[in-house]
């Protein structure tokens, strides 16, 4: 019999990008980064680099600096601290 966890595996392979972004925290929008900048991305998820201390289950707006105006919602859905570059590794399922 199969065993459920609360892992849920990645329906799409993600690519390595370094795609320079804005994101803001929806529950306090003077808190941005317009400094972040993507490491991976799949058609609904995306790794990114940010100074903002984000945690799981916080909602933001996702939006690429150079392409378009479009904000994207996205919810975190892992945060690892990355104390060497004093920077946030955050999983994001975008929407």
């Amino acid at each position: 019999m199969e065993e459920y966890s609360a892992y849920t595996r990645r329906q799409w392979q993600r690519q390595r990008s370094k795609i320079p972004i804005s994101l803001i925290l929806e529950d306090a929008p003077f808190k941005a980064d317009d400094l972040a900048i993507t490491v991976d991305i799949s058609p609904r998820g995306a790794s990114v680099r940010t100074k903002l201390a984000l945690v799981l289950g916080d909602w933001v707006k996702v939006a690429a600096k150079e392409e378009s105006t479009q904000v994207i919602a996205a919810l975190v859905v892992w945060v690892r601290e990355e104390e060497s570059s004093h920077s946030t590794l955050a999983g994001l399922e975008l929407f």
